[in-house]
């Protein structure tokens, strides 16, 4: 490890530091920097689904403003995937999706609903009063679908 000399810093350098300083290998990295093996979301049969559609405003609306828009753009990003068969990175926020019911893990795949439901009374809490009264408004105008049977 090298460290500028005293003495030899010119009066407008920054003090001295070491320098060459590398991680150890093996060391932990944040999760966000951490390789994730990548896996391929199915969807669950549309008969035992109900909801809307992501597309939805009411998605990015209220379903934001209750998990946060990073999990909301994974939950959408899931669904997409699902869609076209395709391989993504696995989610950081599986877990939080897996404990609002929007996906399910089985025998090591991911579940994945193609329509979203309403949001339920515990995230209705997790609103702001004016989003509540919005949520309460916006509730007679959302094109809710449910399944056949």
């Amino acid at each position: 490890m090298r460290f500028a000399a005293p003495g030899t810093v010119r009066r407008d350098e920054r003090p001295p530091v070491a320098t060459g300083i590398a991680p150890l290998p093996g060391a932990a990295l944040r999760v966000s920097a951490q390789q994730r093996y990548r896996i391929t979301p199915r969807l669950w049969p549309e008969r035992m689904c109900s909801g809307v559609e992501p597309s939805h405003p009411y998605v990015l609306t209220y379903w934001t403003a209750a998990l946060g828009p990073n999990a909301v753009s994974e939950l959408l990003r899931l669904i997409m995937a699902a869609r076209r068969r395709s391989e993504i990175p696995h989610p950081v926020f599986l877990s939080v999706l897996c404990r609002e019911g929007l996906v399910h893990l089985h025998n090591r795949e991911v579940w994945v609903r193609p329509l979203l439901p309403l949001l339920g009374r515990r995230h209705v809490g997790r609103l702001t009063p004016r989003l509540r009264q919005q949520h309460r408004r916006d509730l007679l105008s959302v094109h809710y679908r449910v399944p056949l049977r």
